[in-house]
């Protein structure tokens, strides 16, 4: 790493409890009590070493620009507090007490965002996890080791046929080549609106609901998002009330969490995952 240099919040910030959910992911690595992160700069692939010296305090290790790293850094994990929603405490006191300092860690962009959406349609956690590690290996950059997700115009390279040796299925494998080939401008869409993101995210093959909430989510940060069919959802609200809702229910449960959806619904995840 060619520099360092600290950072601190002006609020509480849960990093154990932020890495305990991203290493779950056999593409996060750690160094210590440090996770390496993958960026995409200006300059290229990089990569960025974060640790929280305590609750506030946070130490950032670079290789590439070092103000264009610790804002992507800042961006990604949420550092300018846009995710603390303080108000949830209210509607979801015990949870929120339990993992409300943590923040919904943004990935490296919109498009990865988007290849892991469609890869983890309908399959297992973990079988997901292992099918996103083979397609970001094979198509996406290594940087010391560090693998980066594929770029639109990398994914475009493969075809069907290199798709399915890795164990995705033809029509998965057609939605992720539909994907990286539409020609559409994934980073532009950070100044677009939820509404004009989800219409050109819906109109791409095998992009339903669930995957546009995902991204806007994951991808672009959007704090109001809420995807009722997500089984760990409706696991979690079942937990909370007693019975396991429909979509539709747990649809009009959501507007409780009005206007940060985006976050309650990660609180949600996280309270069935420990």
């Amino acid at each position: 790493m060619e520099w360092r240099e600290q950072i601190t919040l002006t609020f509480d910030y849960d990093f154990e409890g932020v890495t305990r959910r991203l290493v779950s992911d056999p593409l996060q690595q750690t160094r210590g009590d440090a996770l390496i992160v993958p960026l995409t700069l200006a300059e290229g692939p990089r990569v960025a070493i974060v640790r929280a010296l305590d609750l506030r305090t946070f130490e950032i290790e670079g290789d590439g620009g070092k103000g264009e790293t610790i804002r992507e850094v800042a961006r990604r994990f949420r550092f300018d507090g846009s995710d603390t929603a303080g108000e949830l405490a209210n509607v979801m006191p015990g949870i929120y007490e339990r993992f409300g300092n943590e923040m919904l860690v943004l990935d490296i962009n919109p498009f990865s965002a988007l290849i892991r959406s469609i890869i983890h349609q309908q399959v297992t956690m973990s079988f997901a996890k292992t099918l996103t590690h083979r397609v970001f290996e094979k198509y996406g950059a290594n940087v010391g080791g560090i693998i980066h997700p594929p770029t639109p115009a990398q994914m475009a390279e493969a075809t069907i046929d290199d798709l399915r040796t890795l164990q995705l299925s033809t029509r998965k494998a057609e939605y992720l080549l539909t994907a990286a080939r539409s020609g559409i401008s994934f980073d532009d869409l950070h100044v677009a609106s939820d509404a004009e993101i989800a219409e050109q995210l819906i109109a791409l093959k095998g992009v339903g609901p669930w995957t546009v909430q995902n991204v806007l989510m994951f991808g672009y940060g959007r704090p109001d998002l809420f995807p009722a069919s997500d089984i760990g959802i409706l696991r979690a609200i079942g937990q909370i009330e007693g019975e396991r809702p429909s979509v539709a229910e747990a649809t009009a449960y959501s507007e409780r969490y009005t206007p940060f959806r985006s976050k309650a619904a990660y609180l949600l995840w996280r309270s069935v995952e420990e």
